[in-house]
Parts: structure tokens; C-alpha cells; sequence
């Protein structure tokens, strides 16, 4: 499994939370992922529908992990539309682009709704400082990274933004593996695909991670008991 994730550009997006927050959306998936997994499998039925519900129980553990926390809001991104997590005035959206491993994720679409769309056109607004930090994660940071997040704070002061910055969590799953994670700048394309920079890998599982498939028996590895047969080796035939 890999995590890789460049600090600095983590800190410009959510400030003093960018040291916690890989940790936080890494355990998110893997938990949600692992729920899920076991709720299906507890389900006597080809759909894979009970699985499917995780990208809803994704979005609720990480509100719930950072709700309250400074620099911290929910912020519709239009009437009616459901609330979208802003951390240090990031909007953070989570997103299971495929159920496959294979798949391409700069080719999936994500514009299918107007409130996905709405995601990327938020105005900006007036968000809570993130400088005085009474939740622990500035307590949390070295000297050094606390002079960074400071640095890096009187930049993004000095930026003129009409709406949010958009970080997407982009990740591939199924009912049998956690495949692949990625967080990265992202814009709406005119066709609805994403254009993604900076994008950084949050989990990639090994093969060694992938489930083993089972051996497939064929009536040549074992004796034919029940017919009074034995296997072609031993038969000579």
C-alpha cells in the first residue's frame, strides 16, 4: 500500500488541518469500504446495491470526523442542494468514480447532476480563521510546519477567488477490494469529466492486498468417489 501525499501543497488547500486529514479520509475509506463489504456479503442476492450505498456512508464519516472543528463549514453550493464540507475554504468532495480498477479516471464522467456541477461554481464567502487553531491541529504541527501553514496562509490571503477551490477524493471500488485513492485539484470540464492537477495517491492496494482466487477444481484432481472413478493419473487412461 502507498500513501503519498506532498505536505506542502496539503497545507495550502486546508492549513493546519493538512497534516491530519490524509489519515483521516485514508481511515474513512478503508472503514467505510470494510462495512460495506461485510454488509453485502451478508446479503443472499447477485445486485451489489448494499455496497453501492458506501460513497453515502464515505461523505457522512468525514463530516462527522471534522464537523466542529475550526475552519470547518458546510456550505450549499446551491437552493436545495445538499451541503458540501469546506476545510480552510477547500470544498473536499468525495467521489467513487468506478466499481472497476481498470477504469481511467480522468474519462469517468463526473457532471451528471446539477449538484455536482454546482460543486465548482460556490462563491466565496467569508470562512472562520484557521491561524488560531483551538481543535489541536495547529498543536499538533512542528515549528517548522507551523511557520509554513503561516507562510502559506498570508499567500493565500493575498489571492483575489470568486468561488471555492475544489479537491476531489477520487477513489475505484467494489464488494471485494478498495482498489486505488487519489486526492487533486479539480475543474469541471465542458464534457463533464474532471481536469485534474496535482493529483496525489492516497492508497493504491498491492497485489499482495488483493483478495486470493480460489484454485478451480477439476474432476482430474481428486478421486471420482461418487462414481467409483479415480483420477486420469491413476487410471492410466
Amino acid at each position: 500500500m502507498k500513501n503519498e501525499v506532498d505536505v506542502e501543497w496539503s497545507f495550502r488547500r486546508f492549513s493546519a488541518h493538512g497534516k491530519s486529514l490524509p489519515e483521516i479520509i485514508l481511515t474513512t475509506l478503508t472503514d467505510c469500504h470494510n462495512e460495506h463489504a461485510d454488509g453485502q456479503a451478508l446479503v443472499r442476492s447477485k445486485h451489489k446495491r448494499s455496497y453501492g450505498q458506501v460513497s453515502y456512508t464515505v461523505q457522512e464519516r468525514l463530516e462527522e470526523a471534522l464537523a466542529g472543528l475550526e475552519g470547518v463549514e458546510f456550505k450549499r453550493p446551491g437552493r436545495g442542494k445538499p451541503k458540501v464540507l469546506v476545510v480552510n475554504g477547500t470544498a473536499l468532495v468525495p467521489w467513487r468514480y468506478s466499481r472497476l480498477a481498470t477504469a481511467e479516471l480522468q474519462q469517468q464522467k463526473y457532471g451528471t447532476s446539477d449538484a455536482r456541477i454546482g460543486n465548482f461554481s460556490m462563491p466565496w464567502g467569508p470562512s472562520q480563521g484557521m491561524l488560531d487553531l483551538g481543535d489541536g491541529a495547529r498543536a499538533s504541527l512542528t515549528r517548522e510546519e507551523i511557520e509554513l501553514v503561516d507562510a502559506l496562509q498570508e499567500l493565500d490571503d493575498s489571492e483575489s477567488l470568486k468561488h471555492h477551490r475544489v479537491v476531489v477524493i477520487a477513489y475505484a471500488s467494489n464488494h471485494n477490494a478498495l482498489h486505488h485513492a487519489v486526492w487533486a485539484d479539480a475543474q469541471l470540464g465542458e464534457d463533464g469529466t474532471l481536469i485534474l492537477q496535482n493529483t496525489q495517491e492516497l492508497f493504491h492496494a498491492d497485489s499482495a492486498d488483493a483478495p486470493a482466487k480460489a484454485e478451480p477444481k477439476g474432476f482430474d484432481s481428486q478421486p471420482r468417489r461418487d462414481f467409483n472413478l479415480m483420477p486420469k493419473e491413476a487410471s492410466g487412461s
